[in-house]
């Protein structure tokens, strides 16, 4: 069974032990925004009901099993293990049971971006759509040329087609 604590208005902390595992969350909630910090540690069931005290700016939790007290400290959203020497008993009150389990924060889908106007700076010019990048004579994208200038044969300088695999003059086998 799941247990709660209000910490602070809009901070509250969970505690819950499915199987042999002690679930520690903290969730704060503001104007606009949630956050939630978790941790599970292997404690083995709760032989005792969970206990909470005040001390100082900070929380202290006890969770009592068969293999023994375990402790941990809050501050602020912070979780972090704590010595048993830290707990106050005259301070210690037992958690409250919740039916429910830490809000999950909802996500809203990203609305799509608008369209971009390609980006110029000086002889250089970024599209996104089509993917392509321009400088100079070079033109980068998918399944663009890498350079805009006209492909000439090796063996007699005439010009050839992209994609050719021999020259069309004398038959060369081009590169």
């Amino acid at each position: 069974m799941p247990y709660s604590f209000d910490l602070s208005p809009g901070q509250k902390i969970y505690l819950d032990n499915p199987g042999a595992l002690t679930s520690i969350t903290l969730a704060s909630a503001g104007a606009g925004q949630q956050q939630q910090s978790s941790t599970q540690v292997s404690t083995g069931p709760w032989t005792e009901i969970p206990q909470i005290a005040r001390v100082g700016n900070a929380v202290l939790l006890r969770c009592v099993t068969a293999q023994g007290s375990f402790f941990w400290q809050i501050q602020g959203t912070q979780i972090a293990a704590a010595p048993a020497t830290a707990w106050a008993t005259a301070q210690a009150t037992p958690m409250q049971a919740t039916e429910s389990s830490p809000p999950i924060a909802s996500v809203l889908p990203m609305t799509p971006l608008p369209p971009m106007a390609p980006m110029r700076m000086g002889n250089m010019e970024m599209s996104l759509n089509p993917m392509t990048m321009r400088m100079g004579k070079m033109t980068l994208g998918p399944d663009l040329p890498t350079v805009n200038t006209p492909k000439f044969c090796t063996q007699c300088g005439a010009a050839i087609a992209l994609g050719n695999r021999f020259c069309g003059s004398c038959g060369y086998q081009l590169s």
